[in-house]
């Protein structure tokens, strides 16, 4: 009962320093890989938060769906009923689309251990599957729960009618869209991924890779270079 309080603790304790003294909260993971407390607040906490985003991402959908169909010869072949039915069921998906956080987020939590397992080998680093595995889990709460937690304050005190494209609700959150304003959906999307928080988490990716895998600066520069790349090719590949 003592070893499972401490280990809760210590888990609390790994998600308020990876905020606040990252490189405290590493070089714990390096021993005692906790992730627990991390893995769950970054889940709910980002489904949370979508759920409330939603109705910008729908608002905006139904602003462009005109010139969506007149883009795609398939859609602007349809009847004005089929054209609504088809707007009907984006929006049911949009809707539902925060529980998909729920796969999401373990999703990415595996792809950046995975990344930083890659990079381990690369710099000759000593952490295993379960160290980075923790580490990820507690990069995720700044990167998903905070991030989704702000967006949706954002959303709330603006109001979902104020989203009049997909690309404006990313680009709610300060990122390097502000660059190149004007810019094309697919290029919009891919700069507007690269926002304040995952910046912060390419910074924590880096220290981790130093801190807790204990390689060299080079691969852990690459490491941390290539999660924010990774989101923002996968966002603009879905871009439209």
């Amino acid at each position: 009962m003592e070893t499972s309080t401490n280990a809760s603790a210590s888990g609390l304790q790994n998600v308020v320093d990876v905020i606040l003294a990252p490189k405290n909260a590493f070089a714990r993971l390096r021993t005692a890989p906790t992730w627990g407390w991390a893995f769950i607040i970054a889940v709910v906490v980002g489904a949370v938060g979508s759920f409330f985003v939603m109705p910008a991402v729908a608002h905006a959908i139904q602003a462009t769906w005109p010139a969506m169909v007149a883009a795609d010869p398939r859609m602007a072949a349809m009847t004005p009923e089929q054209q609504q039915s088809a707007l009907n069921v984006t929006l049911f998906i949009i809707r539902l689309a925060w529980v998909a956080t729920f796969i999401a987020v373990p999703l990415g939590i595996l792809i950046t251990t995975v990344v930083m397992l890659i990079f381990n080998a690369i710099g000759r680093g000593s952490a295993s599957f379960a160290n980075l595995w923790a580490v990820s889990a507690n990069i995720a709460v700044p990167t998903v729960a905070l991030s989704y937690a702000v967006l949706a304050i954002v959303v709330m005190l603006r109001g979902a009618q104020s989203f009049d494209t997909p690309v404006s609700v990313s680009e709610a959150l300060p990122s390097l869209a502000l660059l190149a304003p004007g810019a094309g959906v697919k290029l919009a999307t891919f700069l507007a991924t690269i926002n304040v928080f995952q910046i912060w988490g390419a910074v924590l990716v880096y220290l981790a890779m130093r801190t807790t895998a204990k390689v060299g600066a080079v691969p852990a520069v690459l490491a941390a270079i290539l999660m924010p790349l990774i989101a923002a090719l996968l966002a603009a590949a879905g871009a439209r």
